[in-house]
């Protein structure tokens, strides 16, 4: 007779948390204009997915309010936020009437919101979304991609925004693959470091509060 497998505790949210924030990821806003109402949140979610066909995804809360109105849109933009976007990410997690009070962006004709002082923007489409527990994954096609002003990207790290910080590596001793496919040597390696503090986990969980 096999042994019974040994019922597994409820893992500690908090716990839980922390643990997913020791992994440092980028911020993105992703926004549009639906029926003439500018829209959007931020999420360190988002991350690339396919190149054929062109995918992306983030994820967000099944409690969101936001999501709903977004996900009528045409298309979306996808803004990756530079690191000086840290109270730009608190602003897009605040009342919606004001989540683009005074920020320089453009609509284009399919309704996607892009900022201008951002590293890298992708306009897109929904191609799917997929329950997962408590968030939504949204797997989106991307139509276009552009750069904006933006140099560096906002890191968000342990409850904490972050810049990359240039270490010593060099790019030509580095070897393996990731994802798949072979690291490019070309590319100056980079490091995040800490910055402030996100004081309510803005970038990570402002879908939640939207």
């Amino acid at each position: 007779m096999s042994p019974q497998p040994t019922p597994s505790r409820p893992l500690d949210q908090r716990t839980l948390r922390d643990a997913f924030g020791a992994f440092p990821s980028g911020v993105v806003a992703v926004a549009a204009s639906v029926k003439g109402q500018l829209t959007g949140i931020a999420a360190s979610s988002f991350t690339s997915v396919s190149i054929d066909p062109p995918l992306v995804s983030f994820s967000i809360a099944t409690t969101s309010s936001t999501w709903p109105l977004l996900r009528e849109a045409e298309h979306l933009g996808i803004s990756v936020l530079a690191d000086h976007h840290d109270v730009v990410c608190r602003q897009l997690a605040g009342p919606r009437e004001e989540r683009f009070t005074g920020l320089p962006f453009k609509v284009t004709g399919n309704g996607a919101v892009l900022l201008d002082e951002a590293v890298a923007t992708y306009d897109c489409s929904v191609h799917e979304e997929v329950v997962a527990g408590d968030h939504v994954i949204v797997l989106l096609h991307v139509h276009e991609v552009g750069a904006g002003d933006g140099e560096h990207p906002l890191v968000f790290h342990r409850s904490a925004f972050a810049k990359l910080h240039r270490d010593d590596l060099d790019p030509s001793q580095l070897d393996g693959r990731i994802n798949g496919a072979e690291v490019d040597r070309g590319a100056t390696s980079t490091a995040p470091t800490a910055s402030a503090a996100s004081e309510d986990e803005a970038a990570k969980h402002a879908e939640d509060a939207a």
